[in-house]
């Protein structure tokens, strides 16, 4: 294969004259089958009316893209890349199928729509930033179709490195701490409000453990997941005291007990007792519970103990279960019946064989 590179042209192209592609192999995520849709149909009213609404389908995520751009402008740092449409046009206009940046364009012609019909209003430069764009059109008449697969492959396969966590909140809390509202960061990252928001709480939440005394040392970038897991958790933040007017945990004695469970115990061999962000979720089954928390406390105590003492005190309701499991087996059809397979068979007969087992056990211990 030549070089690609020098088959590409920059070209400014008017938004009017991209075509969206109709055969774009990320509508295969939509569960469909594709079928080719032939070139010279791309650039019909009803082709392409179709395409917008498919690459709209929140899967691919446009929408936020959209709020991005209507906040801060089209960035053109990618340029967007086009092959020339073998089909023609009654007026003899050049048109040009997208390969990389369909996502972009329909961004856009969204914008432009809403613009149109007086859902948005914008400017003749904001016009122009939306409408002219600078493009790289690919000289496909000189390499072979995989041409098309291997460039929006660069970008989407090995290309661009998303963001961690940590970095999308740093940024989010930076915009915020610039002036902008809660929604003007999250449209600018592409991010919605909701997580833009979350992300925020947890950056300010490990701020606020780098500035502790004992424990600010070991506060690093890879914790930002324990208090990703605080937030989703209402018992966990509210037990910490989260403030959102004060932006910050305001109990400090349930605060340095929480890092020191995080931080390794000193010690040759020492683990935290919360080795994991996962581990939080398993401390919030016990948090409001002083025995269990009591035996995590003590110098030997571990999650593990913590959530067996709790287990062995709160044993759990099986009665909820006997029944609905008495009621699926009501469901039953015939039909239902004739078409199980040997594994639903099977665990039938090993639930039968475990309830006669259970009363058997009961007559002995009544005797």
């Amino acid at each position: 294969m030549k070089n690609l590179s020098a088959l590409l042209t920059p070209q400014s192209v008017n938004l009017c004259d991209l075509l969206l592609d109709p055969n774009n192999p990320r509508f295969s995520e939509l569960g469909e089958e594709l079928n080719p849709i032939p070139e010279g149909r791309f650039a019909d009213d009803k082709v392409q009316s179709n395409t917008f609404e498919k690459m709209k389908d929140p899967l691919f995520d446009v929408a936020e893209l959209r709020d991005t751009i209507k906040t801060i402008g089209f960035l053109q740092m990618d340029r967007i890349v086009v092959r020339r449409w073998k089909g023609t046009t009654s007026d003899g206009r050049k048109k040009y199928v997208v390969i990389e940046g369909n996502r972009r364009v329909t961004a856009l012609k969204w914008l432009l729509n809403l613009h149109d019909i007086g859902k948005e209003t914008f400017d003749e430069e904001r016009l122009s930033n939306l409408n002219k764009l600078e493009s790289l059109v690919l000289d496909d008449t000189a390499v072979s179709t995989t041409a098309t697969l291997i460039l929006p492959g660069l970008r989407h396969v090995s290309g661009v490195k998303e963001w961690g966590a940590y970095q999308k909140a740093k940024a989010v809390h930076a915009l915020r701490k610039s002036g902008m509202s809660p929604q003007e960061a999250a449209q600018s990252l592409g991010l919605s409000t909701r997580s833009a928001n979350s992300a925020y709480k947890c950056f300010l939440a490990l701020e606020q453990m780098k500035a502790d005394e004992e424990y600010g040392d070991s506060a690093e970038p890879k914790m930002y997941s324990y208090f990703e897991e605080i937030f989703k958790r209402a018992t966990l933040r509210d037990w910490l005291g989260w403030s959102d007017e004060s932006e910050r945990f305001t109990d400090q004695g349930k605060l340095s007990e929480f890092y020191s469970w995080m931080v390794p115990q000193e010690g040759d061999n020492a683990t935290a007792k919360l080795p994991e962000s996962k581990s939080v979720r398993d401390l919030s089954q016990i948090i409001s519970d002083e025995n269990a928390l009591n035996i995590l406390r003590t110098p030997e105590g571990s999650l593990t103990r913590a959530i067996a003492r709790y287990e062995t005190d709160h044993p759990e309701d099986w009665y909820p279960k006997v029944v609905a499991a008495t009621a699926a087996i009501k469901s039953l059809t015939p039909d239902m019946l004739r078409d199980m397979d040997s594994a639903t068979i099977n665990s039938l007969g090993d639930l039968s064989t475990r309830i006669a087992q259970a009363l058997k056990d009961r007559e002995s211990l009544m005797v």
